[in-house]
C-alpha cells in the first residue's frame, strides 16, 4: 500500500473513528449541561442513552450513572437513584461525592446507599465464606454418627464428647449383644436347676447391659441431632436502613 493512499484512508476514516470514541463523552457533556440548567428529566434520559452504548469504560459509565442518580434525586425519586449509586459502587467501591459541591439531599441518599451496600457486601462475603460445615441442613456426618458433624464444624469440645460416648455405648451394646446371644444358648442348653439359674442370671445381666448401652447411644444420637439443629447458622445482624417517613435508623435482623 502506497503512503499517499494510507494518508487518504486516514483522512476518510479518522473522523468516523474518533467521532465514535468521543460520542459518549459528548453525550455526557450534554447531559451535565441539562442537569445544571435544571432540566432533570432530559438530563436523565440523555445519560441513559450514553449508558446503553456498548464498550463503555468504567469512568464513563460511572459519570453516566452519577448524572442519572442526581437527576432522579432532583425529581423526587431517591429509591430509583439508589440503584444507580449501587451500580457506581459495584464499579468503584471507594467512590465518594464532593461534600462541598454536592447538595445535602443527594449526599444523604448516597451515604445511606453506601452504608447499606457495605453492610450487604459484608453479609454476602460472610455467607460466601461459609462452607459446607456451616450449612443449615443435616449432612451425612450427622446422620452416620453423633459428634462427627460438630468436630467437622470446629466445635471439638462437644463433638469429641458426643463421639466418645457414642463409640463406647455402641461398642458396649454390640459386645454385650454377642455375649447375650452366647449366654442365651448356654441358658437354654442347661439341664440342672442350679446351672439353669446361674446361666439365666448371666444372660439377664448381659441383656440389661446391652439394653442400657443402646439406650445411651440413642440418647447421644438424639442430643447430637438436636445440637446441630439448635446451632445451625444463626446470625444477628445490625445494619442501617432508610424509610421516607422515619428517616435513617438501625435495623436488627436475627437469622435462624
Amino acid at each position: 500500500m502506497k503512503p499517499p493512499f494510507v494518508f487518504a484512508l486516514t483522512l476518510v476514516m479518522g473522523p468516523a473513528v474518533f467521532g465514535q470514541s468521543s460520542a459518549p463523552d459528548s453525550t455526557l457533556i450534554a447531559a451535565e449541561k441539562l442537569y445544571n440548567a435544571g432540566s432533570y428529566e432530559s438530563a436523565e434520559l440523555t445519560a441513559r442513552h450514553a449508558v446503553e452504548q456498548a464498550d463503555l469504560s468504567d469512568s464513563v459509565r460511572i459519570t453516566a450513572e452519577r448524572i442519572i442518580a442526581f437527576s432522579l434525586v432532583a425529581q423526587g425519586e431517591p429509591s430509583l437513584a439508589r440503584e444507580h449509586f449501587i451500580s457506581i459502587l459495584k464499579l468503584n467501591p471507594s467512590f465518594q461525592l464532593d461534600p462541598i459541591l454536592t447538595s445535602p439531599k443527594i449526599l444523604t441518599v448516597f451515604n445511606e446507599t453506601k452504608l447499606r451496600y457495605a453492610a450487604s457486601e459484608t453479609s454476602g462475603s460472610r455467607n460466601r465464606g461459609v462452607g459446607e460445615a456451616e450449612q443449615t441442613g443435616p449432612s451425612f456426618r450427622s446422620i452416620l454418627f453423633p459428634g462427627w458433624e460438630q468436630c467437622y464444624r470446629g466445635r471439638t469440645g462437644i463433638g469429641v464428647s458426643l463421639l466418645s460416648v457414642g463409640v463406647v455405648s455402641l461398642g458396649s451394646g454390640i459386645t454385650f449383644e454377642l455375649l447375650r446371644s452366647s449366654a442365651r444358648r448356654d441358658y437354654l442348653s442347661a439341664t440342672q436347676p442350679a446351672d439353669i439359674a446361674g446361666k439365666y442370671a448371666t444372660y439377664n445381666r448381659y441383656y440389661r447391659i446391652e439394653a442400657y448401652s443402646f439406650i445411651v447411644f440413642a440418647a447421644v444420637y438424639i442430643t447430637s441431632e438436636a445440637d446441630i439443629f439448635l446451632n445451625r447458622n444463626q446470625t444477628v445482624e445490625v445494619h442501617p436502613a432508610f424509610n421516607p417517613s422515619k428517616g435513617t435508623f438501625l435495623e436488627l435482623t436475627l437469622r435462624w
